[in-house]
């Protein structure tokens, strides 16, 4: 009979593993957990760096760095309650886009995912990732290049005229508000974007169209063309080269050239765009895509280059600087893929070949090993006694005689024909002693 307290056991057991079974494998007995909260980022950044101090709950003693970029990037916390780390703009999964703001201005943001591991070396469900985005100012992207400088203020001379002596240093000083104007808006930059979702500039996936949009705000005298585009992982470990010093694409497949939009006159400066559409590609060992290029500043015009005859005359380059992005790419079926090979090498074979002979390869423990060679040692000197022993009995009954008088192997017909029979004959070991041999040397 079932007594009131055993039900009560039953029961509980019941209700335990029912419970369960209802989490997923990896939190089947789920354990509460205290997860150091980040409770505010303070965030500063300009145009070669991306600054942020993270403020947590409780003191910190873990590491606090990029996703995808732990050994490389990253900051160690010293028990106090605010890490502070400082990334490169050109790697570490840095990404640079455009949106507008609540007044409708376009603003340019840089983005990154930090990541707060609660253990210096262990990585733990209570570790944090935290999207941050810090909105760039707007002389950060300005042009700074002197020969740009002396170009615009030659041509502007050129448009005025030569002055007058008396009125010289008034018209220096409105020729220098006029170019100091002028380059306040003078800016570059460079978005990576999926095909047909600019708006969102998101995840890409392999294979899947992205394009590359290189945006210019530049005064009217002067041009430019990109040239000397790469790719690479973020810290310059692996890199692959898309443009070489021409702006020649060094495998039209994987990269096309760019082409070249149209202008858009606004007052004295011009905006002008390159686009280059391609298929998402990605390192192995990474899921952050960084490009950067160059582009070759000119007087007037950039003259286009023949790619299949690069000799052609270059117009004057008055300087060249260097743009960058990054953009994460995913490989969901390669992924998917090494899955599913690692799943068929951990699961035994269902083949219906399974049991048909060949090489194959078995492993087994070192004892044993041990325990076979004994087994081999004791069945040699088995062996060697047996040997020993009947060579003494051989010898104690008084012949000196070799057993095999002739060879085995020898090759005359009396030897060859019959040498098993005579051997059968003349051995001890068949139990029969010298004196009872047989009266003959062969059988006729």
């Amino acid at each position: 009979m079932m007594t009131p307290l055993r039900l009560c056991a039953i029961y509980c057991l019941f209700s335990i593993s029912s419970t369960s079974s209802a989490f997923p494998p990896s939190l089947r007995y789920p354990i509460p957990i205290s997860v150091n909260k980040i409770t505010a980022a303070n965030l500063t950044c300009d145009v070669r760096s991306f600054n942020a101090t993270v403020t947590l709950q409780h003191p910190f003693k873990g590491l606090v760095f990029a996703k995808d970029f732990s050994h490389e990037c990253n900051a160690l916390g010293t028990l106090s309650n605010s890490v502070t780390i400082n990334l490169p703009t050109a790697g570490c999964g840095i990404r640079l886009s455009s949106r507008a703001n609540e007044k409708g201005e376009k603003e340019l943001v840089y983005s990154v995912v930090l990541v707060a591991q609660q253990d210096r070396h262990l990585r733990q469900i209570a570790d944090q990732e935290k999207h941050l985005e810090c909105v760039v100012k707007d002389d950060a992207f300005l042009i700074e290049s002197q020969p740009v400088v002396d170009v615009l203020k030659n041509d502007l001379l050129e448009r005025r005229g030569k002055s007058q002596r008396s009125g010289r240093m008034k018209k220096d000083q409105d020729l220098e508000d006029e170019i100091r104007e002028t380059f306040s808006v003078a800016r570059v930059w460079m978005e990576i974007t999926p095909e047909g979702d600019e708006a969102n500039g998101g995840t890409l996936k392999v294979g899947e169209a992205a394009v590359l949009t290189i945006k210019s705000t530049l005064p009217e005298g002067i041009g430019w063309k990109v040239v000397e585009c790469s790719a690479h992982d973020g810290l310059g470990d692996s890199s692959q080269k898309l443009l070489d010093d021409y702006g020649c694409p060094t495998d039209e497949l994987l990269f096309p050239v760019f082409r070249m939009g149209p202008v858009q006159v606004i007052s004295v400066m011009k905006h002008q765009e390159a686009v280059s559409r391609f298929a998402a590609f990605k390192f192995p060992d990474r899921d952050r895509l960084h490009l950067s290029c160059y582009l070759e500043l000119c007087r007037g015009t950039c003259p286009e280059v023949d790619c299949s005859d690069k000799n052609s005359t270059d117009g004057e380059v008055l300087d060249r600087l260097k743009v960058f992005n990054s953009v994460e790419v995913l490989a969901p079926a390669i992924d998917d893929l090494r899955k599913s090979e690692r799943l068929q090498l951990s699961e035994p074979t269902t083949s219906p070949f399974s049991s048909l002979p060949g090489d194959r390869k078995f492993c087994v423990s070192p004892d044993k090993v041990a325990i076979t060679f004994c087994i081999l040692g004791v069945i040699f000197l088995c062996a060697v006694v047996v040997a020993a022993c009947a060579l003494l009995r051989s010898r104690k009954n008084g012949d000196e005689s070799p057993f095999y008088p002739r060879s085995l192997f020898s090759s005359s017909t009396s030897g060859s024909a019959y040498g098993s029979k005579l051997l059968l004959h003349e051995s001890p070991c068949m139990g029969q002693s010298p004196s009872r041999r047989m009266p003959y040397g062969r059988i006729l």
